[in-house]
């Protein structure tokens, strides 16, 4: 009888250390990973995520920064299965908390549930396409970071971050996307409205690109809008 307690007694520390051990492997693999610029803090359990986030960030920082957004901006990047609570969110692939500055992306695998089940751009869902969705709410989080008006409008928040996620994609898919949406570009800046972006986004960040494009407002146009110098949908 005691050899058989004795028995179960290593069996149950046994169990014990191995889920010491997978309760701790968890611990190392949720940890948070600094990029390259140090400005980012990414957190995930999945560590094949990393790579590709950082990347995804490196590339944002640099388009931004020779767009004159030259701010060191400390970001927090969560890879997560669900998305903060917040208006629409159940629609949502990402979310920049202004508030915390906590920029929040669903994983690859739940990011691509959620397209082919409310589809975006009518596009195939790759790791291309997702990357940019990744590059879009850092470009939030660092452009929040340069306004110097304390009110602005929906437009005003979402041009910056479309222009650059597009600018940013791999030319193949870039060109795909502008071949699938034809409309042209914004022809004033008094077209783009928040209520143009609320009742189609996937056009609204089309049209804001080839506006973009255009010679006379690129960079420039991204200073106006960071320093309240142009009226996006009818501000005063």
């Amino acid at each position: 009888m005691l050899k058989l307690r004795q028995i179960h007694l290593v069996k149950a520390a046994g169990w014990m250390f191995i889920s010491f051990l997978f309760l701790w492997n968890i611990k190392v693999f949720a940890e948070p990973y600094k990029c390259s610029n140090e400005d980012v803090t990414v957190y995930t359990e999945r560590q094949s995520e990393i790579a590709f986030a950082c990347s995804a960030i490196d590339k944002t920082y640099t388009f931004l920064r020779t767009a004159g957004l030259i701010k060191h901006v400390s970001i927090d990047l969560h890879i997560v299965s669900e998305l903060p609570k917040h208006n629409r969110s159940e629609l949502c692939l990402g979310h920049y908390k202004k508030t915390e500055k906590g920029v929040y992306i669903l994983s690859y695998n739940t990011c691509r549930c959620r397209i082919i089940e409310n589809g975006f751009w009518d596009l195939n869902f790759s790791r291309d396409l997702y990357n940019s969705f990744i590059v879009h709410e850092i470009a939030h989080a660092i452009a929040g970071a340069h306004f110097e008006v304390e009110s602005h409008s929906i437009a005003a928040e979402e041009y910056i971050p479309y222009t650059t996620q597009i600018a940013l994609m791999p030319e193949g898919l870039r060109q795909e996307l502008l071949t699938k949406i034809t409309n042209e570009g914004f022809k004033n800046e008094e077209e783009i409205t928040s209520l143009f972006h609320d009742l189609s986004p996937s056009v609204f960040a089309v049209k804001a690109y080839r506006h973009f494009r255009r010679k006379e407002n690129g960079s420039n146009f991204y200073q106006k809008i960071l320093k309240g110098k142009c009226k996006l949908n009818g501000e005063e």
